[in-house]
């Protein structure tokens, strides 16, 4: 999915703004709805889709775990985890700093604590793939994120495309996610039965993938649905290396989830909404959308978790976000009601909607 982002105007909403301030009455309006705004603070923001502004204090910090792990640096490592836990409260809570806090205390810790660190399977793949080869694709992304060591191939496609891989693999499945999102409550919420057939849209390395495949069961099936194959690779890689076989891969594009028609008890998408509803054209969109109704079953519902509109003196989110009632107020006008909602941190919202 494209992530060159326009900038726009909310038109409705800035006539909305403007009657106000100059004391003039809302305007009737029948065929739809005011978004009453409560912040000063935009409704949409994407900044670099996946990430968040690189700060003075968040390169000191990636420096400081680079030199832990080229030089075995034990000194650097732990100011690095002291750097990150003073800096995750009032920069990035929810983003990559938790995960990289959980490498430097790895390798703070003794060989036995060690053990604990990786006791779960797949914080295990998570930890293999960023430490295999003396640490080089975290290394790798250190230096591609923060700019710390010029590489070959910058300023190249491949570059971007690397560094954004490799970002969303770390934001993805940090070992610190349940801690931030509290994703169990978050699955609780949705009550997922066995025998289920999910479709997790934006899988990524596949953190909620793996989570559904349990919650289904051996009688349900879930779809792990990307556009970037280098993801769905690692899925199935992993799949077959723990024998699960209730997940089938899905290639999709930008204006075709490509599911089947009428399959789906539940259909996912994770902080994936906000790039679609801001980037997209409308005909794109429109066929997306459509392509979700049409796999939902009569009584199957949609589920979009995204980032909302976070403000001051609240626990802060540093990267894209949109108001949630953009969401619900578009995706009314494609034929889905909200039936539910539900918010766990400050920073993030699951709605559910059902099709009618």
């Amino acid at each position: 999915m494209s992530r060159r982002v326009a900038l726009f105007l909310l038109t409705p909403l800035f006539l909305f703004l403007t009657r106000k301030a100059h004391g003039q009455e809302e305007p009737q309006t029948p065929e739809g709805e005011w978004i009453k705004i409560n912040s000063r603070v935009s409704l949409v923001h994407l900044g670099s889709i996946d990430s968040f502004d690189k700060t003075a204090a968040g390169i000191a910090a990636a420096k400081l775990m680079l030199d832990a792990l080229e030089n075995n640096n034990l000194k650097s490592a732990k100011e690095a985890v002291l750097t990150y836990e003073k800096i995750i409260p009032n920069e990035n809570f929810g983003g990559e700093y938790t995960a990289l806090q959980w490498f430097g205390e790895y390798l703070l810790a003794s060989p036995q604590q060690q053990q604990q660190f990786l006791k779960e399977p797949l914080v295990l793949e998570f930890f293999n793939f960023f430490a295999d080869n003396d640490f080089a694709n975290l290394k790798e992304y250190l230096k591609r994120k923060y700019e710390i060591e010029e590489l070959e191939d910058d300023g190249s496609e491949e570059a971007t495309e690397r560094e954004r891989f490799l970002e969303d693999f770390i934001l993805f499945n940090n070992p610190r996610r349940e801690e931030w999102e509290q994703t169990s409550k978050m699955l609780d919420s949705l009550n997922v039965q066995p025998g289920y057939n999910v479709a997790d849209i934006g899988c990524g390395p596949g953190y909620y993938t793996f989570k559904f495949s349990k919650l289904v069961g051996s009688q349900g099936k879930v779809l792990a649905v990307d556009t970037v194959e280098n993801h769905l690779n690692y899925v199935k890689n992993i799949s077959e290396k723990y024998g699960v076989n209730n997940i089938e891969l899905v290639n999709n594009t930008t204006d075709n989830a490509k599911l089947p028609p009428q399959q789906m008890d539940l259909i996912y998408m994770c902080s994936l909404y906000h790039i679609i509803y801001s980037t997209s054209l409308e005909p794109v969109k429109d066929r997306f959308v459509e392509s979700i109704k049409q796999a939902l079953k009569k009584e199957g519902r949609l589920i979009v978790v995204d980032n909302g509109v976070v403000e001051d003196q609240t626990l802060p989110y540093h990267g894209p976000y949109i108001a949630k009632e953009l969401i619900i107020n578009q995706l009314k006008y494609y034929g889905f009601r909200l039936i539910d909602q539900y918010g766990f941190i400050p920073q993030r919202y699951v709605l559910v909607f059902q099709v009618g």
